[in-house]
């Protein structure tokens, strides 16, 4: 009877075991034929990259192997400003350079001789005091430039700060640096001239067209905007930097001239000198009034440190260049030597 009960116990046991088996095998196909069932359902992600057709406008042998126009327009942007010839970005290249790409306006790259300005200022890259175009091409039906990227900023920034930046007044020695590079950068335009002969010129003359390096010393930008915008929409842009023969006369066409680049740099001098915006305060009048109660120490900005006699004389070199009649105005060339003697 003992023997009985052992194997009765034995044979249950294979039973519990098989059945234990075929439970395991049959949970798994299921949960195998469960997961198969999910992974079909679960759509697929596929990433797509479209290229449009590029075209160089112009470019150098490093240039060329530098930058990948298609990759650079759809890299990662940080929007600057928005300028008559259109939108500007900064973006960081892979390598962590920075530059900044200017994506022209259509009504800009529509204009007939776009392609042949862009090219000509292209090719001026032997100058210290102007900054360069790198490279400019066609994406598609839009075209960019490239330039460097100055991490300073403006001029305009660095004389009148910018929302939600805090920032300190230049101090005069540098405003005096800043002066006499700004005015070599002009003269630099104003000894070069057309393929046809003619004299080139800025149109217009400001801050924020001035960025300034880690010397603090400036280089000029935009310098190509009088050749593809209308000199009436610059001059309607600009209030307060515009000479009297442009704003005051009644002449359909109106063209810029060296003259009144010396006028709009004169503003620029007063502006340096006196930390006012040229678009809020008239400051022919007021640097006339201000010298008239106070004297010339009585103009300079307030929050400038290091002021010294000097300022007198460079306050006159910018009420020279705004004198109403175009043909007593400096050239540039003289400016350069007044401002150069001003800080020797």
């Amino acid at each position: 009877m003992h023997n009985l009960w052992q194997l009765l116990i034995v044979l249950i046991m294979f039973i519990l075991c098989g059945l234990y088996k075929a439970i395991t095998c049959i949970s798994t196909k299921v949960a195998k034929s469960t997961n198969t069932r999910i992974t079909n359902q679960t759509p697929i992600s596929l990433e797509v990259k479209i290229t449009l057709p590029t075209r160089i406008i112009f470019h150098n042998t490093e240039t060329v192997t530098r930058f990948d126009s298609s990759e650079l327009v759809q890299l990662p942007k940080n929007r600057l400003g928005e300028g008559s010839l259109g939108t500007l970005y900064k973006v960081v290249l892979d390598c962590g350079s920075m530059i900044t790409i200017r994506k022209i306006c259509k009504r800009v790259a529509c204009v007939s001789d776009f392609e042949y300005w862009v090219r000509f200022f292209g090719g001026v890259r032997d100058d210290c005091w102007l900054l360069p175009m790198l490279f400019g091409f066609w994406y598609g039906e839009e075209a960019f430039v490239i330039h460097e990227y100055l991490c300073l900023g403006s001029l305009e920034e660095l004389l009148h700060g910018s929302e939600g930046v805090q920032f300190t007044p230049l101090n005069w020695k540098v405003r005096q640096q800043i002066a006499l590079g700004s005015a070599k950068a002009v003269a630099s335009i104003h000894s070069r001239v057309t393929e046809t002969g003619e004299p080139l010129v800025c149109g217009v003359i400001k801050s924020s067209n001035f960025l300034i390096q880690t010397d603090f010393s400036p280089r000029l930008s935009s310098y190509e905007t009088p050749y593809l915008i209308s000199p009436s929409t610059i001059i309607r842009r600009n209030c307060g930097r515009m000479a009297p023969e442009l704003t005051q006369t009644r002449r359909i066409y109106k063209s810029f001239t060296q003259s009144s680049d010396v006028y709009s740099f004169g503003i620029l001098m007063l502006e340096l000198i006196t930390g006012k915006k040229p678009s809020v305060t008239n400051l022919g009048q007021y640097v006339a009034e201000k010298r008239k109660r106070e004297g010339p120490r009585g103009v300079a900005d307030k929050r400038m440190v290091g002021v010294t006699d000097n300022v007198s004389t460079m306050i006159t070199i910018g009420e020279m260049c705004l004198l109403s009649d175009p043909k007593q105005r400096p050239t540039m060339g003289s400016v350069v030597k007044m401002i150069q003697s001003a800080l020797d």
